[in-house]
């Protein structure tokens, strides 16, 4: 049977339930932790039946958050990816290890992607000279993005450049030349969602 520790100092009190000595303030830290883990287990059940009967209502809120905080969102990812480059860049590394199928499904859609917009007066041996010339670390970029919310650029060689891999990653396809102020950024960044759904059916 365990006994209670003698008072550690004259400022000490003794908690309600004669089991721990606390700093007199802001209550026994030991006997409140207790009470919130029972509160928790007991609340637990009740939580879970609530979530299950509005859990439209939860997913709707979901969304309006979403939406509403896109901006802000966006400006941390920038921020942390500014800082943590490299690190990224191994992660998906690690990542296309990992998942070759899944690497090789969105090589095979990008390769198809290039097909249906290299036009029949592209000069096929300059695109591949650009491509055979590409130094380590670096990427073929396409200019004009062959898809993106606002346009879609063709495969031909006037439309390629050779970048470092961190500043065609960086790119995206969110920024090409004479690119206006309200096409920087997603389209859901300017429309609500709801209409661009329905523009789109």
């Amino acid at each position: 049977m365990s006994t209670l520790p003698k008072c550690p100092g004259s400022n000490y009190k003794l908690c309600k339930k004669n089991l721990h000595w606390y700093i007199p303030g802001k209550g026994c830290a030991e006997c409140k932790s207790v009470a919130r883990l029972n509160r928790y287990h007991r609340n637990k059940a009740a939580g879970k039946a609530w979530h299950q009967k509005n859990m439209q209502r939860h997913l709707e809120n979901g969304r309006k958050n979403y939406w509403k905080n896109t901006t802000e969102r966006k400006n941390k990812w920038k921020e942390w990816r500014k800082n943590n480059l490299e690190h990224d860049l191994e992660r998906n590394r690690q990542y296309a290890q990992n998942n070759k199928d899944v690497v090789r499904r969105k090589a095979a859609k990008r390769r198809a992607n290039k097909k249906t917009q290299t036009p029949t007066w592209a000069d096929l041996n300059k695109i591949n000279c650009i491509y055979r010339n590409c130094p380590e670390k670096h990427h073929v970029d396409h200019i004009y993005p062959l898809k993106s919310d606002y346009l879609c650029g063709l495969h031909v060689e006037t439309n390629l450049q050779i970048l470092t891999e961190i500043e065609n990653i960086s790119k995206g396809n969110r920024t090409w030349p004479g690119q206006l102020d309200c096409q920087k950024g997603s389209v859901y960044a300017i429309f609500p969602k709801e209409l661009t759904d329905l523009l789109n059916d």
